[in-house]
Formats: structure tokens, sequence, C-alpha cells
């Protein structure tokens, strides 16, 4: 099994291309997944979880147009 990058909230932010308070607010209002505790200070989303979630949002946005 190979391992997953793990995504922190600055890059998930820099890559959504939103702040960090944005992020916290999606995730705390359901808009986006809450992150995987990893470790005692270590938060963060498996890189396939932002990727799938992106995709998902794209196709969402192609059906309604």
């Amino acid at each position: 099994m190979t391992e997953s990058a793990i995504l922190r909230y600055p890059e998930v932010a820099t890559l959504l291309n939103i702040s960090q308070e944005s992020l916290y607010r999606w995730q705390r209002t359901g808009i986006f997944p809450k992150p995987i505790k990893y470790g005692p200070r270590c938060v963060g989303w498996p890189r396939e979880v932002v990727e799938q979630w992106l995709a998902d949002k794209r196709a969402a946005r192609s059906a309604q147009q």
C-alpha cells in the first residue's frame, strides 16, 4: 500500500485559493471534509481526498451548465 501525501491547512488553502480562515469555516460548516488527526499536533487531509473533493465540485458545476 502506498503512502498518501498529507496536506496541511496552509497547503490546502493555497491549493483552493482561499484563506486558512475560509478553510476552517468550510470545514466547520460541512462544505469541506473534516481533517484527519495524525498525531497530537498534526491534522491534515490525504491528497486524494482533496483532489476528489475538487473533482466532485467541478463535475457538479459542469452538470449545472
